[in-house]
């Protein structure tokens, strides 16, 4: 920042009402202290970062800590975060945003924080700390991403009797924090490049601490004023308890496109008035057993195929594609069994549901004895829940399209543009986040801090880079992308004096 600041003319230092004395240390100094000021009115992890701690000191550490306080601290940091967000967001003309019709996807990301020794997991209070970053944690490509070493969970296993924990050689880990984003899609079977995909919303917490992450983010954009479309995400979010994102987002209008583990498809849950939820989608319960079992049937054809060491023989592509021929049959078979879900669930988690009246299947089901009859039939979350049961009435594993159809493969598709992103700002000739070399401020919070600025910086650049696209041309190279000559200018035409001459796009 002070290189930065350094790098300014008089006439930059004027509009941005900065004083320089040109004495260069006092430059720094001051920097620095607002830096300070700044994480400590948003820093959730206070503690001294002088030196590592001993196991005294992180006790002692930990004790200090008031929840309230530091709860109030990270929703300051959320705050700071989401409204630099917003300001690039205002960055963009309105009629782009007007195109935009709401669709986000959701993923989180590992930041890695200096330490490559790591430390002992923060609910480990015995032993020294090995690196100054103690409120960091170790990061596992898999699962719900948190993990401990071995030693670690010796420990664990004593304090913590019953929970698992995911072991794993420090070698093999990463240690570090999780960077939570939502990013803009495309829309819907339109064609692409109407609009910047930017990132809308982001949040931070350490490595497998995502309960109520994506919740956050859909609320945060929706308290800003902007459209909830299409909320597209991996298994880890429709993993957890019900009530803690798959209800709350769709109550807030979000159309769920989801994915499931292997044990989640086919059957998920039941009504006793004839209907059964298959892989995210209520139907009639005489569908046959050979359509409720197709989606881990193809699952099972395509992970052979993956782990195949003969892709490319002709009989092993031969039965992929018979297989996935079956499968796109079953599934348009399946619709007409399908009910269709009719507008929004009430505040009692109620939700009207279209039946195929159209159909043969649906009357020969309307007259088995005991089946609802009627057009129409409500889904009612029951009175009373057992805490064991993580999915009444199939409110967790429900979503908009049916599972496997070629509208949910295309919004699944969609979901690449938030992996991107991801690249993008850890990419070493971008914002660099992956390289904890580049942060010489200690803690989680000044890493968060860097990650919302990093974000930032990536949506300037991909609003910048779309109008770029739209203004250019020619086509655009590597050589040629920065002379002027090769956009549309406005000042070429004066007055409107060639009125034939419109900008691009």
């Amino acid at each position: 920042m002070t290189q930065t600041v350094l790098g300014l003319n008089a006439t930059h230092r004027k509009v941005l009402g900065l004083t320089y004395d040109e004495i260069d240390e006092r430059l720094y100094d001051r920097i620095w202290t607002a830096i300070m000021r700044l994480i400590r009115l948003v820093d959730e992890f206070p503690g001294r970062r002088d030196k590592i701690l001993t196991q005294a000191e992180f006790i002692a550490v930990k004790k200090a800590r008031d929840a309230a306080d530091t709860q109030m601290r990270r929703e300051r940091m959320f705050i700071l975060a989401n409204t630099l967000i917003e300001a690039s967001r205002q960055m963009m003309r309105q009629d782009l945003l007007d195109r935009y019709e709401g669709n986000v996807a959701i993923d989180a990301t590992c930041v890695p924080i200096a330490g490559k020794l790591g430390n002992p997991s923060s609910k480990v209070l015995v032993g020294d700390r090995r690196s100054i970053n103690y409120d960091a944690g170790y990061y596992r490509g898999t699962g719900s991403h948190d993990a401990v070493t071995h030693s670690d969970a010796t420990v664990l296993k004593k304090t913590e009797p019953g929970v698992k924990h995911h072991a794993k050689s420090r070698a093999k880990l990463v240690w570090g924090t999780e960077l939570e984003i939502s990013r803009t899609t495309a829309n819907l079977h339109e064609k692409e490049d109407l609009f910047p995909m930017i990132t809308t919303a982001v949040s931070f917490h350490v490595p497998g601490a995502i309960k109520g992450e994506g919740l956050r983010l859909v609320q945060s954009i929706k308290a800003r004023g902007h459209r909830i479309n299409l909320v597209i995400v991996d298994r880890a979010y429709n993993y957890g308890i019900y009530n803690e994102f798959a209800v709350p987002v769709r109550r807030l209008g979000g159309k769920l496109v989801v994915t499931y583990q292997d044990q989640h498809l086919g059957a998920q849950a039941y009504d006793a008035r004839g209907f059964v939820q298959i892989s995210g989608t209520w139907h009639l319960d005489t569908i046959p057993q050979v359509l409720r079992d197709a989606d881990k049937v193809i699952l099972g054809a395509r992970n052979k195929f993956k782990k195949s060491k003969a892709k490319d023989s002709r009989s092993v592509r031969s039965d992929i594609k018979a297989a996935e021929d079956l499968y796109a049959k079953q599934v348009a078979k399946r619709r007409n069994y399908m009910l269709k879900a009719k507008g929004q669930m009430d505040e009692n988690l109620t939700r009207r549901y279209l039946l195929p009246t159209t159909t043969a299947e649906y009357a020969m089901w309307k007259r088995r004895p005991g089946t609802h009859q009627g057009d129409t039939v409500m889904m009612k979350h029951p009175e009373v829940v057992d805490p064991a049961d993580t999915n009444p009435s199939g409110l967790k594993h429900e979503q908009y399209f049916p599972f496997g159809d070629k509208d949910w493969s295309a919004a699944m598709g969609l979901r690449n543009g938030v992996e991107s992103v991801n690249r993008n700002i850890k990419r070493a000739q971008y914002e660099d986040l992956a390289n904890p070399d580049h942060r010489a401020v200690r803690g989680n919070t000044y890493t968060y801090l860097v990650g919302a600025l990093s974000t930032v910086v990536e949506n300037l650049r991909q609003i910048l880079s779309f109008y770029k696209r739209q203004l250019a041309t020619k086509s655009l190279t590597p050589k040629n992308d920065s002379i002027p000559a090769v956009f549309w200018q406005s000042d070429l035409f004066p007055n409107g004096s060639d009125t034939g001459q419109q900008p691009p796009g």
